[in-house]
């Protein structure tokens, strides 16, 4: 039986590497919104209360913490709709600072817990791996994200390093590293996909 599944994502970052992973994988899920144009936690929570009215069996949130910590309000309204009733459907997926960090860890071969503190501070390091990588339409349309970062890097290492570093993140708060929770997506969708003969 399918399982329907909304991913939620900030940007355009998000929406083109789910979208070209999506195609890829032939996984059966929505990248919503179909095309981001807010990326405030408002417009977020409003979309997941969206899609789980719709009875999305899964209901996915980026959220790039570099972003949502800057805005002390966003950040408190975060905080607070995790621990809502309403929103305990929903698999809230972070990554510190931002979804390019995800992306570096498919280069990265050991484990690295440096601390990004902004996207912009990370970029010159991707750019290492993915030499002219921008944010923007021009470069997602050229550049399929997840056929690159499959071709070029390692999903098994990001995976492995992105769940040990998700686990130093909690166990030593006051340790500031970056860290990304998206392997717990990639996990889900592997689940929900059948068996391919």
């Amino acid at each position: 039986m399918k399982k329907s599944v909304a991913i939620i994502g900030e940007g355009e970052t998000e929406w083109f590497y789910f979208d070209s992973l999506r195609i890829t994988q032939r996984y059966p899920f929505k990248v919503a919104p179909d095309f981001p144009s807010h990326s405030d936690i408002t417009h977020i929570l409003y979309l997941a209360k969206r899609y789980l009215i719709e009875q999305y069996d899964y209901v996915i949130c980026l959220i790039d913490m570099d972003r949502i910590r800057q805005v002390p309000q966003e950040y408190a309204a975060y905080i607070a709709a995790k621990s809502k009733k309403e929103f305990r459907k929903v698999m809230f997926v972070e990554t510190y600072p931002c979804t390019e960090f995800w992306f570096l860890l498919h280069f990265v071969p050991g484990l690295s817990t440096k601390l990004y503190r902004s996207c912009d501070e990370l970029l010159p390091e991707l750019r290492k791996y993915m030499p002219g990588y921008e944010k923007s339409k021009i470069y997602f349309r050229k550049t399929k994200l997840y056929d690159y970062l499959k071709a070029n890097g390692d999903l098994a290492v990001a995976m492995k390093n992105a769940e040990k570093l998700c686990r130093l993140s909690q166990e030593n708060p006051e340790d500031q590293i970056s860290y990304s929770e998206i392997y717990k997506v990639i996990k889900l969708l592997n689940e929900l996909m059948p068996m391919k003969s």
